[in-house]
């Protein structure tokens, strides 16, 4: 029993990492160069990112309390551990989700869109708190690739994907706009780079699971 909430709790503390993560990768993507006026802007932005966080954390530590609450009987224990199984099967990407989140487009321009700018971009998304990412459809999991074929074309978890791009994230649209849309960040490289990008955002994001299986080679 003390197993289980001791693994509940890293993995609330780990969500906390993550987004706190965000804000300070964000923060150190040249914010010095902006103008007053987006300097104003994104400071009522990361006050409001705070606020967030700071509610995440009192709704984990009331989580841990009705966890320690609920595993006092067998009932409560199982039905704690159905909902971890769900949101773990979700988090491993098998199954399909759907919610708000930004669909980003990326095709070839002057230059060719490579595999390094997905894998920028879908960091990106991560840092930013997205919750489930797709290329062209295929799943981004733990254990994806994202790897290119002697320069002709892109390959992700195997399966062969070209221009243009359709990125899906789901999360908070507004901080994975922000994590585009920041100045310098990675739709700027792109535009510089004379690769074509644009997104819109959504409140219905639909993103299918992963078909593939997630193998453990070495872990026990």
């Amino acid at each position: 029993m003390c197993l289980t909430i001791g693994i509940i709790c890293i993995l609330l503390v780990s969500v906390v990492f993550v987004q706190v993560k965000t804000v300070d990768v964000i923060e150190n993507s040249g914010v010095s160069t902006m103008r007053e006026s987006e300097l104003r802007s994104e400071l009522a932005s990361w006050k409001a990112k705070n606020e967030e966080i700071e509610n995440t954390i009192k709704e984990n530590e009331e989580s841990i309390e009705e966890y320690k609450t609920q595993t006092q009987t067998e009932q409560g224990t199982l039905g704690l551990l159905n909902q971890d199984l769900q949101k773990a099967y979700m988090s491993l990407g098998y199954t399909n989700v759907k919610g708000q989140g930004i669909e980003i487009t990326v095709s070839d321009g002057n230059k060719r869109v490579g595999y390094g700018d997905l894998l920028v971009l879908v960091n990106e998304l991560k840092y930013a708190g997205a919750e489930a990412i797709s290329i062209n459809d295929e799943r981004i999991v733990a254990n994806t690739d994202i790897v290119d074929v002697q320069s002709k074309f892109i390959l992700v978890n195997t399966q062969r994907v070209m221009s243009p791009y359709v990125v899906k994230a789901i999360g908070d649209s507004k901080y994975l706009e922000s994590a585009i849309n920041i100045k310098g960040g990675i739709k700027d490289e792109l535009e510089a780079e004379g690769k074509n990008i644009s997104y819109v955002l959504s409140d219905e994001i639909l993103i299918n699971k992963y078909n593939g299986n997630l193998e453990i080679n070495y872990g026990e």
